[in-house]
């Protein structure tokens, strides 16, 4: 089940990711700030991971969505500052075109934002509790 769930997140994140590309790329082409481009292509891409991940990667567990839509936007936000800085670097740096330096920074984010949502952002809610030191056995707050 793990691996058909691994197999239906990269389905996802690969069909968000190409939508930030495409989106980013045709927005640098028209001569927008590469780092404007970006935002744009990241909201857009960030819709389209939210719903996949939730209806397709996830749609076998018990997520509560609106849990899964708060910690999904910390981890692409997340994702997506990593994303920007690294953009800045590569762009100031001259090492690249704008449009390789958005592929090589967004690459890095999808590969943070894999990372943090398998761990965090889409856990059921019976995998994951609220309170952290609850799943230590015989540890209890309210005991002190």
């Amino acid at each position: 089940m793990m691996l058909k769930q691994m197999i239906r997140f990269g389905l996802v994140g690969t069909l968000a990711t190409f939508v930030h590309m495409v989106i980013g790329s045709l927005l640098i082409a028209s001569g927008w700030n590469p780092l404007y481009a970006n935002l744009i292509a990241f909201a857009t891409a960030f819709l389209v991971s939210f719903v996949g991940h939730l209806g397709y990667s996830f749609a076998d567990q018990d997520v509560n969505p609106a849990r899964a839509f708060q910690r999904f936007a910390v981890v692409a936000l997340i994702g997506f500052a990593c994303n920007e800085a690294l953009l800045l670097g590569l762009t100031t740096q001259g090492v690249f075109s704008d449009t390789v330096a958005l592929w090589v920074s967004t690459g890095f984010a999808a590969l943070l934002t894999f990372a943090l949502s398998r761990r965090w952002a889409f856990n059921s809610a019976r995998e994951i509790s609220a309170d952290p030191f609850s799943a230590r056995p015989g540890f209890n707050l309210t005991n002190r």
